[in-house]
């Protein structure tokens, strides 16, 4: 409806109909009354606006399109192009800002392959693309270290989008799971730190025994095949971990399941036998400028080091699972603090162990160090399993009504002038947008017990921000979420001779087994427990009982850290100590009557007296004897 200067109607309407018959009914309608008026009904001709001033078709702030380029909708995407940024900010800068409105997903932020200076925008994508629109709207010409940041909806290449699609209707099975590994790439769980391909172990055995390949995986021969290539993955990992540690590497690192990774490291994993160093040298050395390439004899698991993050960021997408040797490499983001000491800035990558301007190998000095660090972890370990086991039942209370405004500092300052308090949560869940909302009860855990059942009879009731609250006895223990549930398998110490070996593939067999484990030391028993008669073979566990406790750590130590039978890896851990037979019964027999009876079958020349001494060297509380009787008994 038209409007006047002064915002009253000018007595005219636009219409605009779908079809040109509809266009037709419509005009029928001339001279036709409508609220006691005449209505004239005409085509409308749009004509160009004389009175705005037209706008130049490229203005130099706008960004223009590529020809490989299409606009994306940022509600889908939510991937934002920054520019205009200092040349002085960092990545982590602009992590430190973005992530206020919700989880990054990426962070793609390019610098100059001479000057190794930023140049002045970024790519920021979000998990959430609804965090994406609401960061546009509030961070758009915000000032940033000095200059205002210009925000637009990112833009995706034709030929990515293209690949994908032809990847997703090709038929073919191989080209799709090149592209859903290529997609995954980035995981952090994608591969254990020290594995080692079994095609790679053969190449390296028969280099090592200069022997051929054939002869390493003869199938004719008396022992197993499994066996030998599994033995052969065993000390090539020992070699690898040797050489590790000598050129300064924390392998305590490596252990943390969920950490944090590292922007700068890469692990190169699935390397033929006998790649050099320089080659390696050559294939990263592409994408940026390199730190240190650790590579070990035989050339099976590489550390290459990034000088700049985004460099190693480019390199890591695309090299992971391209061809080298006619072998897929295998990547993966190296864990925080894999280097004891900081990259140096001036250094050709070449194979380490040249000695230093003091005279000494870079290796002397982190062995101690990583020996301190892992005596160090080891006892926070010890220290952490203790507090563990100290959590007494009881000590949990169940916190109902909650206002939903309370926040968890409030809660703990009510429940803490009762006792000493170990944890205080809120249980909260993500609305639509992402923020966090109380969900209206929480959790108070106490030290002891005693203060818990002090604030159940004092608190019970009482008014936090204009909320009673109704207090009750949790059965569950409060349990940070960000620990991770991963332990060592060294964690557990060892007091048998005997290993608890899980995870052992079903087509392996006792045999099998013990040949793999007598190569450590003499082996006293070997148990593989079986399913229900009739429904297969053994049920994937075992136990193998060393005859000293020093064989059994060796091979512990061994094959603890990446030993694959059948493709499956071996996780071993120490059998808890066992109990005596006679010790098991009278364990049994205090759990159903609190008191032990024998019944005991003497022979018929058994005397009264004998009887009465056996009994007494039992340690028998009571007894009643019936001498004379052949079948006599106690």
């Amino acid at each position: 409806m038209g409007k006047k200067a002064q915002g009253k109607n000018s007595g005219y309407i636009f219409v605009d109909l779908k079809s040109e018959a509809e266009m037709q009914r419509a005009l029928k309608r001339k001279k036709e009354f409508l609220g006691g008026c005449c209505v004239e009904v005409s085509r409308y001709r749009s004509t160009a606006k004389e009175t705005a001033p037209a706008k130049p078709e490229h203005q130099p702030w706008q960004r223009t399109l590529r020809d490989d380029e299409e606009e994306e909708d940022l509600s889908e995407s939510g991937r934002l192009f920054v520019r205009n940024l200092p040349f002085t900010s960092t990545e982590e800068d602009l992590e430190k800002i973005f992530s206020k409105y919700g989880p990054l997903s990426d962070i793609h932020f390019p610098i100059d392959s001479f000057t190794k200076k930023p140049k002045g925008f970024a790519f920021i994508t979000y998990m959430i693309p609804e965090h994406a629109v609401k960061a546009l709207a509030e961070l758009d010409g915000q000032v940033f270290q000095g200059r205002m940041m210009h925000l637009l909806p990112s833009t995706i290449r034709k030929d990515k989008v293209e690949d994908g699609e032809d990847a997703e209707e090709s038929s073919s099975y191989k080209k799709r799971k090149e592209a859903k590994d290529k997609a995954t790439s980035a995981s952090s769980h994608n591969w254990n730190s020290l594995f080692v391909g079994t095609n790679a172990v053969a190449d390296a055995m028969a280099q090592k025994y200069n022997a051929s390949k054939s002869q390493v995986l003869d199938a004719e021969s008396k022992d197993s095949v499994a066996v030998r290539v599994a033995l052969g993955e065993t000390e090539l990992v020992q070699e690898i971990r040797r050489f590790l540690v000598e050129n300064g590497v924390s392998l305590d690192s490596f252990s943390q399941a969920a950490g944090e990774r590292s922007k700068t490291v890469i692990l190169v994993k699935n390397l033929p036998a006998s790649t050099s160093p320089m080659e390696l040298e050559e294939l990263f050395g592409k994408h940026g400028s390199l730190g240190r390439v650790l590579l070990p004899e035989g050339g099976i698991t590489a550390i290459v080091e990034f000088l700049e993050p985004t460099e190693a960021k480019q390199a890591f997408t695309r090299l992971a699972y391209s061809k080298f040797h006619s072998a897929p490499l295998y990547l993966e983001w190296a864990p925080m603090g894999v280097f004891l000491s900081p990259a140096p800035q001036k250094r050709k990558a070449g194979v380490p162990g040249k000695e230093d301007e003091a005279g000494l190998e870079p290796g002397e000095n982190s062995i101690k160090d990583s020996e301190e660090a892992a005596a160090q972890e080891e006892e926070e370990e010890e220290e952490e399993e203790e507090e563990e086991e100290e959590n007494t039942p009881g000590c949990t209370l169940f916190i109902k009504n909650l206002n939903f405004a309370t926040t968890e500092d409030t809660l703990k300052e009510t429940f803490s002038k009762v006792g000493a308090l170990k944890s205080c949560t809120i249980s909260k869940k993500k609305d639509k947008a992402g923020t966090l909302l109380s969900m209206g009860f929480g959790f108070v855990e106490y030290k002891k017990p005693e203060s818990a059942q002090k604030a159940l009879r004092q608190l019970q009731g009482c008014s936090v921000d204009g909320h009673k609250l109704e207090v009750k006895l949790s059965e569950r223990a409060v349990r940070p979420a960000v620990k991770s549930a991963r332990k060592k398998q060294t964690a557990k110490k060892q007091k048998t001779s005997k290993i608890l070996v899980r995870n052992i593939p079903f087509q392996a067999t006792a045999r099998e087994i013990r040949e793999l484990f007598s190569t450590f030391g003499e082996l006293k028993t070997v148990r593989l427990p079986k399913k229900m008669a009739g429904t297969g073979s053994h049920r994937g566990f075992g136990f193998v009982d060393f005859v000293t406790k020093q064989d059994a750590k060796k091979a512990f130590n061994a094959l603890c850290h990446s030993t694959h039978l059948y493709g499956r890896r071996l996780v071993l851990e120490w059998a808890d100590t066992e109990e005596t037979l006679e010790a098991l019964r009278r364990k049994t027999a205090q759990h159903f009557h609190g008191k032990v009876t024998l019944l005991l079958a003497l022979p018929s020349w058994h005397c009264p007296a004998a009887g009465t001494a056996l009994l007494a060297q039992l340690g028998a509380a009571s007894y009643v004897l019936q001498p004379g009787d052949i079948q006599g008994f106690v």
